[in-house]
């Protein structure tokens, strides 16, 4: 892996025929449906003009809402609230797609929100905005794996060793579900955490062996 800062977008098109190129607006405007009606449609056409690959494909990246608990200056934007925020994003991108040829939308923002409702709760974000660098990133990554190949994520082998295979269970079936329902938080709450449910059959054993259940 090579960091290069700086580049400009001309030159990281000049660098290879891509087969994608993904556009992603700014996470504080990324719920303000109006922040892409200019800007969006120029870029795109000065991105169609240099992309070297006539077969490319054109992805547009939804980002997710900012951890409850955000002291992101901009969060005011959405009254500081999550859900106020993740339903402007899912709004912004539906109409936004629309404003240029995309291709495809990567729906991470809703994988997140998805991963959200189970035991790991408002966890996804490292320090408000920015995705948790494990389950968090690992959830993203999955959406945009299953929405550019097609193939169900759910059961996918691949998994960094970091994660247990709950989390792994997890973000899977979080991103499973947003590329299905990309515009509904689909509800993860059977979920259990194993740490406190094999806590509270260790307790149980306890009463047992004390009492002769």
């Amino acid at each position: 892996k090579v960091n290069q800062p700086e580049t400009s977008i001309a030159k990281a098109l000049d660098d290879e025929e891509w087969d994608y190129i993904s556009f992603q607006q700014v996470s504080s405007s990324s719920g303000i449906y109006d922040s892409y009606v200019t800007p969006l449609p120029l870029l795109f056409e000065y991105v169609k003009k240099r992309a070297m690959n006539k077969d490319v494909k054109y992805i547009l990246h939804q980002t997710w809402a900012y951890s409850k608990d955000s002291n992101h200056k901009l969060y005011g934007n959405y009254e500081n609230d999550q859900m106020i925020m993740f339903s402007g994003i899912v709004d912004a991108i539906e109409r936004a797609k629309y404003l240029v040829p995309i291709d495809i939308v990567v729906p991470a923002g809703t994988a997140i929100q998805n991963g959200r409702t189970s035991f790991l709760g408002d966890t996804f974000c490292r320090d408000g905005c920015h995705l948790e660098r494990k389950y968090g990133r690992y959830t993203a990554a999955c959406a945009w794996f299953e929405r550019i190949f097609g193939i169900n994520v759910i059961g996918n082998s691949y998994k960094p060793e970091v994660l247990s295979d709950q989390e792994v269970d997890i973000a899977q079936q979080a991103a499973h579900y947003a590329v299905e329902n990309p515009t509904k938080i689909t509800d993860l709450t059977h979920f259990k955490n194993q740490t406190r449910v094999a806590q509270l059959f260790n307790q149980f054993d306890c009463y047992r062996i004390v009492y002769g259940f």
